[in-house]
């Protein structure tokens, strides 16, 4: 009995040495699968001895020369370490000698295709742990674009796309301004719809209007933002055709809404009924001198004064402030395009930094429109036609397949203004207004359960139905996705907008929520492993 007694002892003292062994031997393999493929064998040996016995202490351990094999290259660590016997004398056993084997690849770099769709409006410029939540995004943004370039699990192949979006995104005006997939002649049912008998004054494209308008005011050509293509296909991967007006892009022009230019509110008065224009930018009064226009009678209505397209010919008293691209200020053509231009697929570091810091904060939220230019940038069908072809897994491991993935941050929910003081009803916006000067809608752009958007409730679940399924759609293209609310204390995201994006995300693991500044950039730091990740082969 007391024979079988110690053997027990020493035998549950031995196996779980050998557990501590084993946990040691994988970690030590995983340590060196991650070491620069130029280490030499001699230093890696070196590093298995000093990390064990670090774990295991150096008393009576014995690590074996690695074996090494190449492409790709593969680590087998084999370690021994004695343990004690104290009832050897009855059991006949001198000593036990438990031995632990782990193995471990360094796979071949993998290709990504990676978009990064950053917030940039308006609220990203409050403060969050000591600096602005936008400063915190770029700080985490640049980090992630080193780690990228400085890992040797993603190859010299892989591309980063950049998209900051607020209630628009922009592309580079001067590379697109006369881009096949823009609608150039106004043939899109969505072009004309708040300039109403165009022809009339030889205008045959929204471009002509801006060109007019520069003229009058240098900081009014366009900036590059484009408007909500119309639903389905503002869900959908895919290029325009010729046989679909519709289906090509339409730049975006806020109109001039009627009433005097250089104010906040302007003041529109119709049969002694008064209406407010938040976007006034041009002088054209009832009864008032419109330059290239005729006098407007008194009883103009709000719709056929905003429509007119004679006013943009020679504008009357046009606002002097430079409401230009990137500028932020509200007045003017460019009304809600506050953001930089999206930067497409690329590896040059330098240029991938020069945007992030560049952003600056400004206009409201559209959630939708971000990812669907994000979503643009990694497709090999769509505008741009970067991307790679999309392979039949997200999750593939070869070396060969190209992982595209899109990495969604904000600060806040969808959220389209409102102008309950005008016919509008809303103030511009990607979509429109909620009644264009045409008298149509915004219900084109939206699900089938989501039209006649009339309030800032109707038009949120209209956009987060669309970005909803333009997740569901992207994903079904093996499109990994990954999703980050910065939701802080002062200014949370609410429990509708968190499970947006927690649908969102390809899987709930790839939904993070930061509550400050530190949290955000510990967010990426956790993507950014958990994208290249090494895993033991046995």
């Amino acid at each position: 009995m007391l024979m079988f007694g110690g053997a027990a002892i020493d035998y549950g003292l031995a196996t779980r040495l050998e557990t501590k062994l084993r946990a040691a031997t994988d970690s030590t393999a995983l340590l060196l699968c991650q070491t620069p493929m130029t280490i030499s064998t001699v230093d890696l040996n070196i590093l298995a001895q000093t990390t064990m016995a670090g774990a295991m202490g150096v008393q009576n351990l014995l690590v074996e020369p690695l074996i090494i094999t190449n492409n790709p290259r593969k680590i087998t660590l084999v370690a021994h370490k004695q343990s004690s016997v104290f009832f050897g004398k009855l059991t006949g056993t001198t000593f036990m000698n438990p031995r632990a084997k782990s193995e471990c690849a360094s796979p071949l770099p993998k290709t990504f295709e990676i978009a990064l769709v950053l917030d940039n409006t308006g609220s990203m410029g409050a403060s969050s742990g000591g600096q602005t939540k936008l400063q915190a995004v770029q700080q985490a943004s640049t980090n992630f674009v080193n780690y990228v370039y400085n890992n040797s699990s993603f190859s010299s192949a892989t591309k980063i796309s950049i998209v900051p979006f607020a209630a628009a995104v922009a592309v580079d005006p001067s590379a697109y301004r006369y881009a096949s997939w823009i609608d150039q002649n106004g043939q899109s049912s969505l072009h004309w719809t708040n300039v109403l008998s165009p022809r009339g004054s030889n205008f045959t494209n929204r471009f002509d209007i801006f060109s007019k308008l520069k003229a009058a005011n240098n900081g009014w050509d366009w900036a590059g933002c484009l408007e909500t293509l119309p639903y389905p296909l503002n869900v959908q991967d895919g290029a325009p055709t010729g046989t679909n007006k519709d289906s090509y892009y339409v730049p975006l022009f806020a109109p001039d809404e009627p009433g005097a230019a250089n104010k906040n509110y302007a003041e529109f008065t119709v049969n002694n009924n008064k209406y407010y224009s938040f976007n006034s930018y041009i002088d054209d009064d009832n009864g008032s001198n419109l330059g290239s226009c005729p006098v407007q009678p008194a009883g103009t209505s709000f719709n056929s004064a905003e429509g007119r397209a004679c006013k943009y010919v020679s504008p009357a008293n046009p606002a002097p402030t430079n409401s230009g691209a990137y500028t932020g200020i509200p007045n003017g053509p460019n009304f809600g395009c506050t953001t930089r231009p999206l930067q497409r697929l690329t590896n040059d570091k330098a240029a991938l930094k020069a945007l992030i810091n560049a952003m600056a904060p400004s206009g409201s939220t559209n959630i939708h429109e971000g990812f669907m230019w994000g979503w643009r940038t990694l497709s090999p069908t769509s505008v741009f036609a970067d991307g790679s072809a999309y392979s039949s897994s997200s999750n593939s491991s070869s070396a060969q397949t190209i992982n595209k993935i899109i990495i969604l941050m904000t600060d806040g929910t969808n959220s389209w203004a409102t102008n309950p003081y005008s016919p509008n009803g809303s103030m511009y916006f990607a979509a429109g207004y909620f009644k264009n000067a045409n008298d149509t809608t915004a219900s084109g752009r939206m699900p089938t359960g989501n039209q006649n958007v009339y309030d800032s409730t109707s038009a949120r679940n209209a956009l987060d139905a669309l970005t909803a399924e333009a997740c569901k759609n992207a994903k079904n293209a093996n499109i990994s996705i990954y999703t980050i609310g910065f939701s802080v204390p002062s200014d949370p995201i609410d429990s509708a907008g968190q499970t947006l994006l927690r649908n969102c995300a390809s899987t709930p693991a790839q939904f993070y929520i930061a509550n400050n500044s530190d949290d955000l950039i510990k967010s990426f730091q956790q993507i950014q492993a958990s994208i290249g990740v090494l895993r033991l082969t046995q």
